[in-house]
């Protein structure tokens, strides 16, 4: 687990503010979630956080370490970030076994076999279509294997952009149950971008409201 901290981060495209002076303070193991009208800058925030995006001022810190100028490719495993971004999550043409595998690339073998074998346990939907490619999946089951091939390098902040993007209220209840899954059986402090306010709500400890830019 880790903490995270923003302090006055701005980010700009052009002369278009999206985010203004945001300080956030998220404890280790919380699971705080990003709430708001569309446009106001929630993803912004969190590929700021990934460092998918640089803000134009500001500091992000991941256990009161600046991250903003280690590369995003030296993030991920640096500052042991798990992201899944809302749309293009998983490899079509990859079985289960093989996106989480993709997943734990940069694991030694024995390491990258047991882990598989423990969120196989631990989602017995994926387990059940092991060797079948990804594009065969439903909504709810791709959104399961984009959480659990995030999971794979056992991450300490796991960064979700709307996970119910899409979904239908019967898959977001299946994808909403796998991330208390994750709450209850992973040490990660769960950040979340969602527009279903009242059901993330239900599951996170608190939430960020963003309206024009600003918490």
């Amino acid at each position: 687990m880790a903490s995270v901290q923003l302090r006055n981060v701005t980010k700009a495209w052009g002369d278009v503010v999206v985010s203004k002076d945001i300080n956030l303070d998220i404890h280790e193991g919380e699971f705080v979630v990003f709430v708001g009208p569309s446009g106001c800058g929630k993803s912004t925030l969190l590929k700021s956080i990934a460092g998918f995006v640089s803000p134009r001022e500001g500091r992000v810190e991941i256990d009161g370490r600046e991250t903003a100028k280690i590369p995003v490719h030296r993030k991920i495993r640096e500052c042991a970030l798990g992201f899944v971004p809302q749309l293009d999550n998983v490899f079509n043409n990859l079985t289960v076994a093989e996106n989480l595998q993709t997943g734990g690339q940069f694991l030694p073998p024995g390491q990258r076999k047991q882990r598989m074998a423990q969120l196989a346990e631990h989602y017995p939907v994926l387990h059940k279509k092991w060797q079948s490619p990804a594009s065969a999946l439903s909504g709810g089951e791709r959104q399961i294997l984009a959480l659990a091939r995030a999971l794979m390098p056992e991450p300490a902040v796991l960064l979700l952009d709307e996970p119910s993007a899409g979904l239908s209220p019967k898959m977001l209840t299946e994808v909403f149950s796998a991330i208390q899954t994750i709450r209850r059986q992973e040490k990660v402090t769960i950040l979340m971008v969602e527009q279903n306010a009242m059901e993330a709500l239900h599951i996170s400890d608190r939430a960020y409201v963003l309206a024009l830019g600003k918490v």
